[in-house]
């Protein structure tokens, strides 16, 4: 298993500030894996919604309305904390 505590950390901070679910995904070929253990909020049963995707990874958030700068910084260093323990 892999060593993902400041993500978990970071997506966790990111559910709490925001009022979100939040999880992250890896692109295998035509299909999208969730990574097991990334993923941080309560359940609101809403459709999921895309907040970052590139070549390899997708992150989607449920119940998210407000996105700002400091949201998308957070994004950025979960992306790169994910990136570095692959």
């Amino acid at each position: 298993m892999l060593d993902f505590k400041e993500t978990k950390h970071l997506l966790k901070t990111i559910a709490q500030n925001y009022n979100c679910k939040i999880w992250i995904c890896e692109k295998i070929g035509r299909r999208i894996s969730y990574i097991e253990g990334l993923k941080a909020g309560n359940e609101y049963y809403l459709p999921p919604e895309i907040l970052y995707e590139d070549e390899k990874y997708v992150i989607f958030t449920e119940n998210l309305s407000k996105k700002d700068e400091k949201l998308f910084k957070l994004i950025h260093e979960v992306i790169e904390n994910v990136r570095n323990n692959q």
